[in-house]
């Protein structure tokens, strides 16, 4: 003999408990429906870092195979998970002043693949970080929103800038980047994004962040448009 099976009672009619199950079903739907699909990375023309970044510009010459000098926390296998391109390099004024750049560029921005940022990687080298503030970085092609710090381990200090960018755009930590995935996830996007940092070891900070400043201007100057609105959304 078969028994009526009696549903719990959680405050909805029959009517109410299916209109629910079926709004719940369509959410569903619409948030597969609305997955992002296609990589921003492959509708541009191709990015080579090694060669979009000038080896020599303005005052500034690369020195070779200085890539050790520059403060790399994750393990290369972790890196090579995150960052589909990366690139580390010192450069020199040849007045005794250097500055190290280093790149990380990713092909695709979302919930897995995200921006390491310095204020968690430096202390993961054994760093500590200092004072941490926002600023903006004025070169001749636009002003750069971007984070200063000031690291320290044992008698070295180093001051940091970096930038970050979503797709075409330079974003903060946080609630700013995740409303840009989802600008482009609206329209089926999945945005690639890249740091862009440069320090130098010195403990006059003020110094070090005018060079910085001073360096930053000079490549930017160097970059082609398209490659400088990639970079830095100027």
């Amino acid at each position: 003999m078969n028994y009526p099976v009696a549903l719990p009672n959680f405050g909805f009619s029959r009517a109410g408990a299916g209109a629910l199950i079926g709004a719940m079903l369509l959410a569903a739907l619409l948030a597969w429906w609305a997955r992002p699909t296609v990589l921003l990375s492959e509708q541009r023309n191709g990015i080579d870092l090694e060669t979009l970044v000038p080896t020599r510009f303005g005052d500034w010459t690369a020195l070779p195979h200085t890539g050790q000098q520059i403060v790399n926390p994750q393990q290369q296998a972790v890196l090579d998970k995150l960052y589909t391109q990366t690139v580390g390099r010192t450069y020199t004024d040849g007045k005794g002043n250097a500055v190290m750049l280093s790149i990380a560029y990713g092909s695709k921005q979302n919930d897995s693949f995200a921006l390491h940022y310095p204020e968690a990687c430096y202390p993961a080298q054994g760093f500590q970080v200092g004072r941490v503030w926002k600023d903006t970085l004025h070169t001749g092609q636009g002003g750069v929103a971007v984070t200063r710090l000031i690291t320290r381990m044992g008698q070295r200090v180093e001051p940091v800038t970096y930038w970050a960018t979503v797709g075409d755009f330079v974003v903060q930590r946080g609630l700013d980047t995740k409303l840009q995935q989802i600008r482009y996830g609206v329209r089926g996007l999945v945005p690639d994004g890249l740091i862009f940092r440069v320090s130098t070891v010195s403990a006059q900070v003020d110094a070090g962040f005018a060079l910085q400043n001073t360096f930053v201007g000079q490549l930017m100057d160097e970059l082609a448009p398209e490659h400088r609105y990639f970079m830095a959304g100027l």
